[in-house]
Protein backbone atom coordinates (compact mmCIF):
# COMPACT_ATOMS: atom_id res chain seq x y z
CA UNK A 1 0.00 0.00 0.00
CA UNK A 2 1.05 3.68 -0.68
CA UNK A 3 0.24 4.82 2.47
CA UNK A 4 2.62 2.38 4.49
CA UNK A 5 5.67 3.21 1.95
CA UNK A 6 4.73 7.04 2.90
CA UNK A 7 4.74 6.13 6.58
CA UNK A 8 8.01 4.28 6.13
CA UNK A 9 9.24 7.26 4.83
CA UNK A 10 8.06 9.82 7.30
CA UNK A 11 9.64 7.55 9.92
CA UNK A 12 12.75 7.53 8.34
CA UNK A 13 13.12 11.50 7.45
CA UNK A 14 11.78 11.91 11.77
CA UNK A 15 14.61 9.66 12.82
CA UNK A 16 17.19 11.39 10.99
CA UNK A 17 16.06 14.63 11.87
CA UNK A 18 16.25 13.39 15.81
CA UNK A 19 19.36 12.03 14.85
CA UNK A 20 20.91 15.20 13.79
CA UNK A 21 19.08 17.55 16.75
CA UNK A 22 20.27 15.27 19.11
CA UNK A 23 23.90 16.05 17.89
CA UNK A 24 23.18 19.86 17.26
CA UNK A 25 26.14 22.13 18.26
CA UNK A 26 24.09 25.02 19.34
CA UNK A 27 22.01 22.59 21.92
CA UNK A 28 25.37 21.36 23.23
CA UNK A 29 26.62 25.39 24.00
CA UNK A 30 23.22 26.25 25.15
CA UNK A 31 23.12 23.65 27.91
CA UNK A 32 26.59 24.09 29.04
CA UNK A 33 25.78 27.97 29.30
CA UNK A 34 23.24 27.21 31.50
CA UNK A 35 25.09 24.83 33.52
CA UNK A 36 28.27 27.67 33.96
CA UNK A 37 25.19 29.72 34.88
CA UNK A 38 23.96 26.94 37.51
CA UNK A 39 27.63 26.91 38.85
CA UNK A 40 28.18 30.01 39.52
CA UNK A 41 25.38 30.91 41.35
CA UNK A 42 25.94 27.74 43.93
CA UNK A 43 29.41 29.43 44.25
CA UNK A 44 27.69 32.83 45.02
CA UNK A 45 25.31 31.22 47.43
CA UNK A 46 28.21 29.41 48.98
CA UNK A 47 30.36 32.40 49.86
CA UNK A 48 27.05 34.65 50.80
CA UNK A 49 26.36 31.68 53.22
CA UNK A 50 30.17 31.97 54.48
CA UNK A 51 30.16 35.57 54.71
CA UNK A 52 26.58 35.60 56.82
CA UNK A 53 28.37 32.75 59.12
CA UNK A 54 31.13 35.06 60.10
CA UNK A 55 29.22 38.35 60.31
CA UNK A 56 27.25 35.99 62.56
CA UNK A 57 30.44 34.71 64.42
CA UNK A 58 31.67 38.00 65.08
CA UNK A 59 27.93 38.97 66.76
CA UNK A 60 29.09 35.64 68.72
CA UNK A 61 30.95 37.04 71.63
CA UNK A 62 28.52 39.98 72.21
CA UNK A 63 25.55 37.39 72.75
CA UNK A 64 27.92 35.35 74.89
CA UNK A 65 28.87 37.96 77.50
CA UNK A 66 25.53 38.96 77.52
CA UNK A 67 24.16 35.71 78.74
CA UNK A 68 27.15 34.39 81.03
CA UNK A 69 25.91 36.09 84.02
CA UNK A 70 22.85 34.07 84.02
CA UNK A 71 24.80 30.46 83.08
CA UNK A 72 28.04 30.82 85.61
CA UNK A 73 28.07 31.86 88.90
CA UNK A 74 31.08 34.47 87.90
CA UNK A 75 31.11 36.75 85.08
CA UNK A 76 34.39 35.76 84.28
CA UNK A 77 34.31 32.20 84.12
CA UNK A 78 33.13 32.15 80.34
CA UNK A 79 36.48 32.89 78.49
CA UNK A 80 35.87 34.34 74.86
CA UNK A 81 37.19 32.82 71.96
CA UNK A 82 39.54 34.35 69.56
CA UNK A 83 38.41 35.76 66.38
CA UNK A 84 40.65 33.04 64.54
CA UNK A 85 38.52 30.19 66.71
CA UNK A 86 35.14 32.06 65.70
CA UNK A 87 36.24 32.23 62.58
CA UNK A 88 37.30 29.18 62.10
CA UNK A 89 33.55 27.37 63.54
CA UNK A 90 31.93 29.45 61.24
CA UNK A 91 33.46 28.15 58.06
CA UNK A 92 32.81 24.79 59.52
CA UNK A 93 29.60 25.16 59.93
CA UNK A 94 29.03 26.90 56.69
CA UNK A 95 30.81 23.78 55.29
CA UNK A 96 28.37 21.70 56.98
CA UNK A 97 25.67 23.72 55.30
CA UNK A 98 26.84 23.71 51.94
CA UNK A 99 27.55 20.13 51.87
CA UNK A 100 24.27 19.55 52.58
CA UNK A 101 22.48 21.75 50.32
CA UNK A 102 24.39 19.68 47.50
CA UNK A 103 23.62 16.48 48.73
CA UNK A 104 19.93 17.50 48.96
CA UNK A 105 19.84 18.38 45.96
CA UNK A 106 21.37 15.31 43.90
CA UNK A 107 18.36 13.78 45.96
CA UNK A 108 15.34 16.32 44.24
Amino acid sequence: MPSENMEDRLKTDFDALAASLEKDRFAQNTLSKLNAVQRRRLGVIGCAAALGAVIAASQFMNVVRSIAPALTPGANAVEPAGPVALTLAALIVASALMATAFVLRQES
